[in-house]
C-alpha cells in the first residue's frame, strides 16, 4: 500500500510494513498545500472509517504505564528496570513521574531515570540521567518526541536512586508515558 509522506506527523518514521493492517486512507477534499509543505488541518485523517464492513480505527492521544519503581534499604543505591510493551503502534510525547517518599532518608535522595530505551534506541544520552521529578506533574516543557514503536517493540526505564534509604524506608516512582497511538 503507497503511504503518504504526511503520515509522519501521527506516528513519525514508522515503516509503511508496520500500519499494513490498516485500511488505505482517504485524503480530503481540501487538501492544498502551500510553499511545498502540505497544509495540517487533518493530520490523523488515515485513521478514521474508510470503506463499509471495515472496522473503524482512531487516533488518540494515550498513556502506557511501567510497573512501580519501589525502593526500599535491602536495595541501596541499585538500579530497577521496568518494561512497558505498547499493544498497538505508538509514539511516546511525554513522560509523566510522581514520586511517594516514606520516611526521612527518602526526602534526602532523588530517583535518577539512567536509561530509557525505545526498542533498540537508547533516549537518555548522558550518565547520570535527569532526575526522574524532571518529569513531573507540574513540570513545564518536557515534551519529548520519541521514536514510534509497533507491537512487540518495548520500551524499557531504569531508575536508581543517588543515597541508599535507611531501614523501614521506601521510595515508590510512578512513571507513565503519554503519546499517540491507534485503537
Amino acid at each position: 500500500m503507497p503511504m503518504d509522506p504526511d503520515d509522519d506527523v501521527f506516528l513519525g518514521a514508522l515503516p509503511p510494513y508496520a500500519l499494513s493492517g490498516l485500511p488505505p486512507y482517504q485524503l480530503g477534499a481540501g487538501r492544498r498545500r502551500r510553499a511545498g509543505r502540505p497544509l495540517r488541518d487533518n493530520a490523523m485523517r488515515w485513521a478514521s472509517p474508510y470503506r463499509p464492513g471495515i472496522q473503524a480505527t482512531d487516533g488518540a492521544l494515550l498513556p502506557i504505564s511501567f510497573a512501580p519503581f519501589a525502593f526500599t534499604n535491602a536495595l541501596g543505591t541499585n538500579s530497577i528496570t521496568q518494561v512497558a510493551n505498547p499493544q498497538t503502534p505508538f509514539r511516546g510525547q511525554r513522560i509523566s513521574a510522581q514520586v511517594l517518599r516514606n520516611g526521612a532518608s527518602a526526602s534526602a535522595t532523588a530517583p535518577v531515570l539512567q536509561q530509557l530505551l525505545v526498542g533498540p534506541k537508547p533516549i537518555i544520552l548522558t550518565t547520570p540521567g535527569p532526575a526522574l521529578e524532571t518529569f513531573g506533574a507540574s513540570a513545564y516543557d518536557t515534551n519529548l518526541i520519541l521514536p514510534p514503536t509497533y507491537p512487540g517493540m518495548q520500551y524499557a526505564m531504569t531508575v536508581s536512586l543517588q543515597n541508599a534509604l535507611a531501614a523501614n524506608e521506601t521510595l515508590t516512582a510512578l512513571v507513565s508515558i503519554i503519546g499517540t497511538s491507534i485503537i
